[in-house]
Formats: C-alpha cells, sequence, structure tokens
C-alpha cells in the first residue's frame, strides 16, 4: 500500500524536526442510532490523528486539510478506505440488529449498584486476609469503587476482575485488598456510579463477640468462691455465737 509510505515521506520531509517517529495506529469507530449511522477511520501517527476517513461523506482529513483523497492518496488508497470502511459497517449493522432483537429495541435504564462486602475468612485480629468489594447489577459500565478503614481511603494496592456482562445487559465487577485485620477496625466499600445521588457504601460486618470459655470459668470460679466465702463466714458466725452461748451451762455442770 503506498499510504504508510507516504505518511512516513511526509514526516521524513516535512514534520522530521518537530517530532521523531514513536508508533502508527488505525483505529475503525462505528456509532449507530434509529435516525441515523456513522462509520470513520482514524490513522495515528504517535497517538495524534494524522489522517480521517468519514465513510458517510467519503471524505478525508490528511494532515488537517480536508480533501477527496485523490491527490494526498491516490485512487488505490481511497478505494481501499472506502471498501474496508464499507464491510466493517455492513459487519457491525448485523451485530447491531442482533442486539437490537435481544433487547426488543429497548433501552436499558440506568440500574443502582448492589454492593457485597465480604473476606476471605472469619480470622482473628493481627492475621492477614483480604477483604473482598463485589459490585452487580448496574448500568451503564462506568464505576467507581474504592475501599474505606476506619472511614478513611485505603491507599495501598487494589486489586480488580475484568468487568463482566451479563445476559441483562447489566455489569458486575469484583475488587479486593489485601489487609490485616485488628481489633476495633472498621470495613467499607465505597462505589460512585451515574444512577446514585450519592456514593453508596456498605460496611463489612463484624464478627459476633466470642465469650471465651476460660474467662466463663475464671469468672464463675471466682464468685462461686466468694458466695462460699460468704457462706463460710456466717456459719463460723453462727457457731462461735452458739458455742458463747452454751459455754456457761457447760461451766456450771462441771
Amino acid at each position: 500500500m503506498e499510504l504508510c509510505g507516504i505518511i512516513l515521506l511526509t514526516l521524513a520531509t516535512s514534520v522530521r524536526a518537530q517530532i521523531d517517529l514513536e508508533s502508527v495506529s488505525a483505529s475503525l469507530y462505528y456509532s449507530y442510532t434509529r435516525d441515523s449511522k456513522r462509520n470513520v477511520d482514524i490513522f495515528n501517527v504517535n497517538s495524534v490523528p494524522f489522517l480521517f476517513f468519514d465513510f458517510n461523506t467519503r471524505l478525508f482529513v490528511v494532515n488537517g486539510r480536508v480533501t477527496d483523497g485523490l491527490k494526498e492518496l491516490g485512487r488505490d488508497e481511497v478505494t481501499f478506505y472506502t471498501e474496508r470502511a464499507r464491510d466493517f459497517s455492513a459487519r457491525l449493522q448485523v451485530v447491531t440488529e442482533e442486539m437490537i432483537n435481544l433487547t426488543n429495541g429497548t433501552p436499558i435504564a440506568s440500574k443502582k449498584p448492589v454492593l457485597h462486602v465480604y473476606t476471605k475468612g472469619n480470622r482473628s485480629p493481627g492475621q492477614a486476609d483480604i477483604l473482598y468489594c463485589y459490585a452487580e447489577k448496574f448500568y451503564p459500565f462506568e464505576i467507581e469503587v474504592s475501599f474505606l478503614i476506619n472511614g478513611r481511603p485505603f491507599v495501598g494496592q487494589v486489586n480488580s476482575s475484568q468487568l463482566v456482562v451479563e445476559p441483562d445487559w447489566t455489569f458486575n465487577i469484583l475488587k479486593y485488598i489485601r489487609m490485616e485485620r485488628r481489633h476495633g477496625d472498621t470495613y467499607s466499600c465505597r462505589v460512585n456510579h451515574i444512577s446514585l445521588p450519592q456514593p453508596l457504601t456498605e460496611s463489612l460486618d463484624p464478627p459476633p463477640r466470642q465469650l471465651h470459655t476460660g474467662t466463663i470459668v475464671c469468672a464463675v470460679g471466682v464468685i462461686v468462691g466468694a458466695v462460699g466465702f460468704v457462706i463460710g463466714l456466717s456459719l463460723v458466725v453462727k457457731i462461735r455465737a452458739r458455742q458463747g452461748q452454751t459455754s456457761p451451762r457447760q461451766s456450771g455442770k462441771e
């Protein structure tokens, strides 16, 4: 094809002093509504658009100038871009029609995410654990997920799964962090989504307080010991009182 050679030659002669060639890439874009569709082809140099082709109007924008492309690119290149865009448009039209049939042509309104916050295991304080935040059933797919520890943003590494689309066109995503659980700390997950008037925060429920058997036995033993001491002291007082009452009689008999 002549196009790459033309672009490289142009860059080498006219703009070589301004930029160094680092990358060349091409992107095809397709948009569709009930009233119109559009197909554009963009050729980028160093991530900057250098050539733009609009399939609907059959016009190019080459290095900032609108043209039919014949003079700058040649007949073969114009035909190549036109045929490629036509084939791309036809294939995406089929996919679009299938999607419309699957959804009965009804758009999906924004849906609020449902949050689940949980850990890998119910571990004791001071041990490593993994905190998960699973957001599901939200639409559209743009969403921000963050973790909070004691109400403050977690600044460590946040791991994430791929964004997954469900058959009903809603999305879900799983994110998690590694952390060390500490007694008294609170853990939360916060999401920001277009369907929410304000960010949604869900907290990890603290594990139920477990009574330690040893403490219970010790406490019961102390209580029983104290009660026994009081009862024993009372019996000693009573016995001595009785002995004091009977002692003179015994002395008189003697």
